[in-house]
């Protein structure tokens, strides 16, 4: 990319207060989203601007693409830091804040349950849809209407000592129980095995060994605060 031009670009946009230097910061999570903070530097001391990027966010994004091509290699980085001074010389430097990328890991773990609830529903409507296992009516206009055939559900991961996963999937409806023998899907198995990997090793310091994740589904998205009332972490 042309270094230059995004220097100049943030230059010539940023100009609600005088400065010795602006000093450009991005910070980026592990998916590849990011925050682009821009401080007025003066005197040793600094202000943060609060103008939107939106004019120029088509070249401030040029940084991201770079990330998007550098994740996976040798020079991954999640924070860059530009300075630039008035007479429009800069500095760059990028690198890669260990401590950053494990807060991202323990803040995707903790919600790493609301995917796994949204997940499930949509798989068991899919697939209980394609055989025929959802009841249906029709409304008031004449339209196919799908009702739903569970409303609450149990659902079982756990990692044998061959590293295998073993999952039950127990549905109620009106007080009725049933088990739903139903192949997940690939993306969804990984991401259990490696929300395992990653909370048993990198987050092993903040995480409690398991190797079985149970949930409770409402059959709607389970609120943060009531966590510990739907999911459970144990080792067996």
């Amino acid at each position: 990319m042309d270094f230059n031009y995004l220097v100049s670009e943030i230059k010539n946009y940023y100009r609600e207060f005088e400065y010795d230097k602006l000093i450009v910061d991005y910070i980026f999570t592990l998916e590849g989203s990011y925050n682009f903070i821009v401080k007025y530097e003066k005197n040793r001391k600094s202000r943060e601007s609060e103008v939107s990027n939106k004019p120029i966010r088509s070249t401030v994004r040029k940084i991201a693409e770079i990330f998007e091509e550098e994740k996976n290699s040798s020079k991954k980085f999640n924070r860059v830091k530009i300075e630039i001074n008035l007479d429009s010389t800069y500095s760059e430097k990028y690198w890669w804040d260990t401590e950053k990328e494990k807060q991202d890991l323990l803040n995707y773990a903790d919600i790493f349950y609301q995917w796994v609830n949204e997940r499930m529903i949509s798989m068991i409507f899919e697939y209980e849809k394609d055989n025929n296992l959802v009841p249906t009516q029709y409304d008031s206009d004449g339209d196919l209407e799908y009702l739903s055939s569970w409303d609450s559900g149990k659902f079982t991961f756990h990692i044998n000592k061959k590293n295998e996963l073993e999952y039950r999937i127990v549905l109620t409806k009106d007080g009725k129980e049933r088990i739903l023998d139903i192949p997940l899907k690939d993306y969804f198995l990984e991401g259990i095995m490696e929300h395992h990997k990653i909370t048993n090793t990198e987050l092993s310091d903040q995480w409690k060994p398991w190797n079985t994740m149970i949930l409770k589904s409402l059959h709607y998205n389970i609120p943060y605060d009531k966590k510990d009332e739907f999911v459970r972490y144990v080792m067996e």
